[in-house]
């Protein structure tokens, strides 16, 4: 087989949409949903014009490999025009999250995440420890970075005391006596050998650590962050406001009221893609942003900042 099928549905939110190829897909941004004839949802992408990039899935159709089964499945493609870039971000990070498409493995990530906690160690120096990060806690906290696993935390510090000549040994990291194997190759500052205090390893893990460290929610509340496109077209709606609650995307909407109200619930899970689509968005600008609760107009606290304080709320692997 060398096309997808000849007849493909289209929809817009599940409503029929006229025509039956990519070519009358909205060009607008939005998300998109492939589902095979039984229903099964089977992809879920997002783009800043839907119709380009599902005419380039179509045209992959010819190409054996995984993304040819899947085209040769498909029957329906719906798509959700979005007012802008964010809004399909959020939006495709939230549906593949919820509706675990077949397609999407890669982005489905697990759910238990990782952070590092300092703990006292042996003669005073602190050692970071990874803890996994309890299910449902908000990211409030400013906690020292999301990891997928244990294991991508150890790695991230072991590289953060290479890179900052900390002793991976009192760090916890490597055991024996004496002084650490990166002493012996003047990669270390010599903790391990009495030639540099607890204090002073502490204070330049600390300030290590830092750049580590995700940012503390620093509003007052929910926000509603307000995407408009100033021309929008056929089908793609002029505004869209996306509720957030201390890190959590609570939703998108066309009205107002529905936001703030979807703002007022309580906040979900952590979920480290989302933080990091809100963080970028605030640091790039151009949104407007309202106070949930009042609808009042509030500063961004992440405009102006100069690199040293935006190293600070940088996040990791």
């Amino acid at each position: 087989m060398e096309s997808p099928p000849a007849t493909i549905r289209l929809t817009r939110r599940g409503r029929p949409l006229a025509g039956a190829g990519a070519e009358d897909l909205p060009a607008c941004a939005g998300i998109y949903r492939f589902f095979d004839r039984a229903g099964s949802l089977l992809y879920v992408g997002k783009s800043v014009n839907l119709r380009s990039r599902v005419a380039s899935h179509l045209r992959a159709a010819r190409v054996p490999g995984r993304e040819q089964r899947m085209l040769h499945a498909l029957e329906r493609i719906d798509c959700e025009p979005c007012a802008g870039e964010l809004g399909a971000l959020l939006r495709e990070n939230a549906a593949i999250k919820a509706e675990l498409p077949l397609y999407n493995r890669r982005q489905r990530r697990p759910r238990r995440l990782w952070t590092l906690q300092l703990t006292p160690g042996r003669g005073g120096f602190l050692q970071p420890r990874p803890t996994c990060f309890p299910e449902g806690e908000v990211l409030a906290s400013a906690p020292l970075g999301l990891y997928h696993s244990e294991q991508l935390a150890e790695e991230r510090l072991r590289r953060l005391a290479r890179r900052e000549g900390l002793c991976a040994r009192v760090l916890g990291l490597e055991g024996g006596r004496g002084p650490c194997f990166q002493y012996q190759l003047r990669r270390c500052n010599g903790a391990c050998a009495g030639e540099e205090t607890a204090t002073a390893h502490n204070d330049r893990l600390r300030a290590a650590l830092e750049g580590q460290r995700l940012a503390a929610w620093p509003f007052d509340g929910a926000i509603l962050l307000e995407e408009r496109v100033s021309r929008p077209l056929p089908g793609q709606p002029r505004c869209q406001w996306h509720a957030v609650r201390d890190w959590s995307y609570q939703g998108s909407f066309t009205r107002r009221g529905s936001a703030r109200r979807a703002a007022g619930a309580p906040p979900g899970a952590v979920d480290r893609d989302a933080y990091y689509i809100l963080l970028r968005a605030l640091r790039r600008g151009g949104l407007d942003l309202h106070a949930a609760g009042t609808g009042e107009a509030v500063g961004n606290p992440f405009l102006g900042q100069d690199r040293g304080e935006r190293r600070g709320v940088t996040g990791t692997v």
